[in-house]
C-alpha cells in the first residue's frame, strides 16, 4: 500500500509540474526509486488509471474539506462568514493545489473525471451559497433579493481570484486582506440596503 501511495503522490506532483502528456511513466517510477514497469502492478491501466484515481480521490477529499470547514459559519456575522468562506476556499485550494492545477490546466482530465460527478459538485455549490444568503435574509441580516444572482456575483469574484492563483498570473484581488475587507464590506452594504 505504501508503494501505491508513493506512486500517486509522485504522479500528482509530476502531472502538476509537467502536465499529464509531458509526464512519462518512467519518470513516475524513477521518482520513487522503482524499476520501469512496476507501476503497472499497482495500476494496470497505466498513467490514465493513475490520473483517474488521483482525480477521484482528490475531488472527494476537496468536497469533504469544503463541507467540514463551512459548518462553522452559522454563528458568524455575514461579513465574518464571507471572510471565512474565502479563507476556507483558500485553505482547500492550497491543500490540494497540485490537483487543482492539473484539473484547470489539463483538458484531458475533464474527460477522465465523470461528467455527472463534476456536475453534481457544481450543482451542490450553486445551491449552497444562495441558500446560505436566503437564511441570512430570514434572520434579518440582509434584505430579500435574487439570492442566485447575488451568489453568482460573489462566486465570480472568488473564482477570478483563484484562477489567477492556480495559473500563476499573480495575486488575485482577494490576496490583500485590506482590499478583501473593503470588497466584503461593499458587498454586504449592497445586500443590506433597500432597493431604490
Amino acid at each position: 500500500m505504501e508503494t501505491r501511495k508513493k506512486l500517486l503522490e509522485s504522479a500528482l506532483k509530476l502531472f502538476a509540474e509537467n502536465g499529464y502528456a509531458g509526464t512519462q511513466v518512467r519518470a513516475i517510477n524513477r521518482s520513487v526509486g522503482l524499476a520501469d514497469g512496476i507501476m503497472y502492478h499497482y495500476f494496470p491501466g497505466g498513467k490514465k488509471e493513475i490520473l483517474q484515481v488521483l482525480m477521484d480521490e482528490n475531488v472527494k477529499q476537496i468536497i469533504a474539506d469544503f463541507r467540514s470547514r463551512n459548518e462553522s459559519l452559522v454563528n458568524l456575522t455575514i461579513a465574518d462568514a464571507l471572510e471565512q468562506i474565502y479563507r476556507n476556499a483558500d485553505e482547500v485550494i492550497t491543500d490540494h493545489l497540485d490537483a487543482f492545477k492539473i484539473f484547470f490546466k489539463e483538458g484531458d482530465v475533464r474527460a477522465i473525471v465523470e461528467k455527472e460527478f463534476l456536475e453534481s459538485i457544481l450543482f451542490n455549490r450553486r445551491r449552497w451559497f444562495p441558500e446560505f444568503l436566503r437564511k441570512r435574509a430570514e434572520n434579518g441580516e440582509i434584505r430579500k433579493m435574487d439570492f442566485e444572482s447575488a451568489a453568482e456575483t460573489l462566486s465570480a469574484i472568488m473564482m477570478n481570484h483563484f484562477i489567477m492563483k492556480l495559473t500563476d498570473l499573480g495575486p488575485g484581488c482577494l490576496s490583500n486582506p485590506e482590499r478583501r475587507r473593503k470588497l466584503i464590506a461593499y458587498q454586504v452594504e449592497l445586500w443590506q440596503n433597500p432597493l431604490p
